[in-house]
């Protein structure tokens, strides 16, 4: 049970985080301003015809008075004839710099918002594993989505009011204060209360903006998630529960839009109200003036208009400053996204690997988790180049992750790894990862044609050497009697494929690539007997003449490794042929009897228990 100090640091924290959420962000804004840098050109076409409209929006309330001139003052029909050509003139004028304006400022922010998807896009494809380790699929994809989405539709249809509306009300007021400065400090009494009610609804749309789209990202996750597991929800009947659960999670997310909504609500209303007080009092006002002859009726005409079209550009602009802690909100989360250092990088001094031999030296090697125990204590190990090495030992022993230290895909803690005697951290990453295959115990296929998926290994290989790899990996068959043949499209993830078909494509896939380090995961723990040997006799195909790690989770399929490291809680324990381990009856020889059922000669001759009184 918290401790009322406890509970006061608490409500201390929470109110803290919304003081800062209800702060426009102006340093994200400023960041997201420095995107409109490349578009220049079209900005300052989009700023000028933008301009051109707004003085032309004033011109044509401005010519009211003198459309009333002729008719209030016994003007003839030519005057009249004149001034409404005049107008129409004007009208048509401001429809194409509005045209121009509208384009140009779509081009913009279109291009504005392409630019940072892409460069968040690649920004993520640049971190290291270990940030994927902990953050969500659901939320990222939310990140690229959601705010993406929230940022192209503020950007393209506020960027507009947001510059023609202040021009609108500094040109509109002047007007104004020129027909009558009486009438005109009788309508802006309301501007005050007006500034002050949409600087308050811009702080609570801060907040209000930022919760909507966590909980947009919220449920991007689960739909991430559950739609990833479908088969697993079908099979064991949950999809009522899942049901409820996005029911509530897509009920959070709506009344998250709806304070925004709210605000909104509070809000435009309320400016229509002042504006339409303001523009009461003037006409009040007015028209005892112009009863009186002080004022001409033409001047009351033009000056209601004028007040409308200025109280109507507060409105905008008070839509625009909502709009603004939206974006603030959008851009703030796009731009902690793409702050994320990654952990991976290639030093400044960071040395081209050549083609190497593959020899491979793991020396005193440690590693752990960001912010977890250790899992590999004190590794040493030599691999010369072109010898099979197996990595055995219970789930948690630490194989898996002696395998991603060779790519480098993490950083080891404290002792080195070499290849060819190279530190892998004092070399280009991807001159070293260009060097190594992989096929995974879960094999990953992109959607798109058998083709596109073996040619992933080496994009710029002939259809010659790919058919080749395919048929050293024993897919050439299977994939010339599908109809498409090459061209056959295996869905998301392969679904459209049998497990040992996508195993033969990851393999072909890694042949291609002809790669001089190999790892293999377990890549046949999950076939039938038939493709197993089909993927077997692929998977020693692709090993000659390779330096191979093998993470074996089945220890048959590893006799013929050449040397085996037994690994306990991230130590070596045991190191030698098969033959040679079993001999010595220890670790690997207890497991070999469990997942064999043998029993070793120690454990026959040891008499059976007394059975208890």
């Amino acid at each position: 049970m918290p401790t009322p100090a406890s509970e006061s640091d608490t409500t201390r924290q929470g109110r803290g985080l919304r003081a800062r959420l209800q702060r426009l962000d102006t340093n994200a804004l400023i960041r997201l301003s420095r995107y409109f840098r490349p578009h220049l050109r079209a900005g300052l076409v989009a700023v000028v015809t933008m301009i051109a409209a707004s003085l032309l929006s004033l011109t044509l309330y401005w010519m009211i008075k003198s459309f009333f001139q002729p008719i209030l003052h016994g003007g003839t029909v030519r005057a009249l004839t004149r001034v409404t050509l005049i107008v129409l003139g004007v009208a048509l004028a401001r429809s194409l710099a509005m045209c121009g304006q509208i384009y140009f400022t779509n081009l913009v922010g279109q291009r504005l918002v392409a630019d940072l998807r892409q460069q968040v896009y690649a920004h993520l494809m640049r971190l290291s594993v270990g940030f994927f380790d902990s953050a969500k699929t659901g939320e990222l994809m939310s990140r690229l989505t959601n705010d993406m989405a929230a940022l192209q539709v503020m950007l393209v249809n506020t960027v507009i009011e947001m510059l023609s509306a202040p021009l609108m009300i500094v040109g509109g007021t002047v007007a104004l204060f020129c027909l009558s400065w009486r009438l005109s400090l009788l309508a802006c009494l309301c501007l005050p209360l007006t500034v002050f009610l949409i600087r308050r609804a811009g702080m609570r749309m801060n907040w209000a903006a930022a919760q909507s789209l966590i909980k947009l990202a919220d449920l991007s996750e689960v739909m991430q998630e559950r739609l990833s597991a479908i088969r697993i929800i079908n099979t064991f009947g949950t999809q009522d529960v899942e049901i409820a659960t996005f029911r509530d999670r897509n009920t959070e997310a709506f009344r998250a839009r709806m304070r925004e909504a709210r605000v909104q609500t509070g809000l435009l209303p309320s400016v229509e109200l002042l504006a339409a007080l303001g523009l009461i009092l003037a006409l009040w006002f007015g028209g005892r003036e112009a009863l009186a002859g002080r004022v001409p009726a033409e001047s009351i005409l033009t000056f209601a208009a004028m007040v409308q079209q200025v109280y109507s550009n507060v409105r905008k602009l008070g839509n625009v400053v909502l709009v603004l802690q939206q974006v603030s909100a959008a851009a703030s989360r796009l731009f902690t996204l793409l702050d994320e250092v990654p952990a991976i990088q290639d030093l400044p001094d960071a040395e081209r690997l050549e083609r190497v031999e593959g020899a491979v030296r793991f020396d005193h090697v440690h590693f752990n988790y960001t912010g977890g125990e250790p899992v590999l204590r004190d590794i040493s190990f030599d691999v010369r180049p072109g010898e099979v090495v197996a990595l055995v030992g219970s789930s948690g022993a630490g194989k898996t992750t002696v395998a991603s230290l060779v790519p480098r895909l993490y950083d080891v803690s404290a002792g080195s790894i070499l290849v060819d005697g190279h530190d892998v951290r004092r070399v280009e990453l991807l001159s070293l990862r260009s060097q190594m295959g992989v096929v995974p115990q879960e094999t990953t296929l992109f959607s798109g044609t058998i083709a596109d998926n073996i040619l992933y290994g080496r994009p710029e290989a002939t259809p010659e050497e790919m058919q080749e790899a395919a048929r050293k990996a024993n897919a050439a068959e299977f994939i010339e009697g599908m109809p498409e043949s090459y061209n056959t499209l295996v869905g998301e993830r392969g679904v459209k494929l049998s497990g040992g078909q996508r195993q033969r494509i990851a393999i072909a896939r890694a042949l291609l690539r002809d790669p001089r380090i190999l790892i293999l995961d377990e890549a046949t723990s999950s076939l039938d007997a038939e493709s197993e040997s089909l993927v077997q006799e692929a998977l020693e195909i692709l090993m000659e003449n390779r330096t191979t790690l093998v993470i074996a989770h089945r220890l048959s399929t590893i006799r013929k490794a050449d040397r085996i490291l037994v690994l306990q809680q991230g130590r070596v324990v045991e190191e030698g042929a098969h033959d040679e381990l079993m001999a010595r009856e220890g670790h690997y020889a207890k497991l070999y009897s469990i997942q064999t059922g043998r029993k070793s000669a120690e454990e026959l001759a040891r008499p059976p228990a007394a059975a208890p009184a």
